[in-house]
């Protein structure tokens, strides 16, 4: 559906999605309601603080009607996903590469990732950086390997053997915009994991990081954690990946016999393919199989290439053959598996940051996201309502059409909506700081660091500006009710 982008079309589609559903769910508040909840809810870091009951999905699910509703079936969902690789350029249709790139292109591709940057960074010591520093970054992208006009190389492929990170630079130095800041490593991108397939483009001057393409991301990765292979097997692997994980990080099995995969961590959405002709009598490294799933892992043989090997996923972490089915109710129950979940910018610290949360919980239900915050609220694979010039009037009516599992993007963050109360829209987000105001007007900021449920209106990016009047963009990733 189009989302109009005038205040009178935002005022309408409230009115409309609230008159499509049973009385039992339009109980949420009008505009009204939230002006007046707005007053009562800025009263300092207290008044963020959901009942009990709150932090449990199914009290969420249970407040709006349909929310069991499958909103897209899997050929719905394999078309949206074919849609955002079609129409978005942050994102890669890794089948559609050439198999030969030139130098120049090359080159294009590391820089625009990897141009040092301009603005102030600071070691992990405090020291300000300088340009020894951006110089030695530079040298170590080994672009002198491209010089060559007329030089052309082609492309290598890989599978992802672990959770790895996705850096800047081909180094694990941590950089940071001021002393202290060391939450925010600024070389981290992101991660990739295990079974990502990835086109490798070049090689760090040490040789121990490559600069790898994704479908969601490129950057520089870790040499140790790809497991080489041909282009055909690369891509074919994700056919047969089936086994999606649920938990927001799973493990395979631990076993003495198969180091590289003991107690392998499985992130939220990862798909393996699954040995489900395995005989029960057949132990996989050393360990029968009665009690878990039997799926296929990439590692490593001693050259680097793809070795295939068997693992154990215990049945005792939640897992199933396919995605789920992509209902508001699901995509509420994945989000709150993270409640609680250590933030982690660009996926440190073996967690995730706002994007990658949303990107994950997404997974689950079969739909992939681009991977950063901007990238996502331009999308044009997504149904999207800018609320760029709207007055307050226009966003507070906008807030109280959001459905659960709606994005509400502002610069460098994103909230999803899990629902509504006499208080307005509650949002589940994963979020670096909080910031809201006293009785008295003070504005009061501490590190959440983590993922939280909290109201939405009471929550300031600034001492001038509340999100709501920060926010940019609102995402309907699954289809509004009323188009139902």
């Amino acid at each position: 559906m189009t989302i109009l982008d005038t205040a009178r079309g935002v005022a309408l589609l409230a009115f409309v999605a609230l008159a499509a559903l049973p009385a039992s769910a339009r109980e949420r508040p009008t505009a009204d309601h939230t002006v007046a909840a707005l007053g009562n809810a800025a009263q300092g870091p207290e008044r963020l603080r959901p009942a009990d009951a709150a932090y449990e999905a199914a009290h969420w699910i249970a407040r709006w009607a349909g929310a069991e509703h499958v909103a897209m079936e899997a050929t719905a969902v394999a078309a949206q996903n074919d849609r955002l690789l079609d129409s978005d350029p942050s994102v890669t249709r890794l089948a559609a590469l050439p198999e030969v790139m030139t130098n120049a292109a090359l080159r294009a591709r590391v820089l625009a990732l990897s141009s040092p940057p301009t603005a102030l960074r600071y070691g992990e010591d405090g020291r300000l950086l300088g340009e020894a520093d951006r110089q030695r970054w530079s040298d170590a992208l080994d672009l002198e390997a491209l010089d060559a006009a007329d030089g052309e190389r082609a492309l290598g492929w890989a599978l992802v053997t672990r959770r790895a990170a996705l850096r800047t630079f081909p180094t694990h130095e941590r950089v940071f915009s001021g002393p202290g800041e060391t939450d925010l490593d600024r070389f981290q991108e992101s991660a990739f994991f295990p079974g990502t397939p990835v086109a490798v483009l070049h090689a760090s001057a040490d040789g121990r990081w490559r600069f790898v393409v994704g479908a969601t991301y490129a950057a520089w990765i870790e040499e140790d954690a790809l497991a080489h292979t041909d282009r055909e097997t690369a891509l074919g692997f994700a056919t047969r990946a089936t086994r999606v994980v649920l938990e927001p990080v799973a493990r395979l099995a631990t076993t003495p016999d198969a180091p590289a995969v003991s107690g392998l961590a499985l992130d939220m959405g990862v798909p393996l393919p699954e040995r489900r002709d395995w005989p029960v009598t057949e132990a996989v490294n050393g360990q029968g199989a009665l009690a878990s799933h039997v799926v296929e892992v990439p590692t490593r043989d001693a050259s680097g290439a793809l070795v295939l090997t068997t693992a154990l996923l215990p049945r005792g972490e939640t897992s199933q053959d396919g995605p789920l089915p992509a209902s508001r109710a699901n995509v509420l129950r994945q989000a709150f598996r993270f409640l609680g979940e250590r933030y982690g910018w660009g996926h440190a610290n073996g967690a995730r940051d706002c994007s990658g949360f949303v990107s994950e919980v997404y997974r689950s239900v079969g739909l992939v996201l681009p991977r950063n915050t901007g990238d996502q609220a331009r999308s044009p694979a997504f149904a999207r309502q800018s609320l760029v010039g709207l007055d307050r009037a226009a966003r507070l009516d906008a807030a109280a059409a959001l459905a659960p599992g709606d994005l509400l993007y502002l610069p460098g963050h994103v909230v999803m909506v899990v629902g509504h109360d006499e208080r307005g829209p509650w949002v589940i987000h994963d979020v670096h700081k909080l910031r809201v105001r006293e009785a008295g007007g003070e504005l009061v900021e501490w590190r959440a660091n983590g993922v939280v449920l909290t109201p939405l209106l009471p929550l300031h990016v600034d001492a001038a500006t509340d999100y709501l009047d920060a926010a940019t963009m609102l995402v309907r990733v699954l289809p509004a009710d009323d188009a139902r």
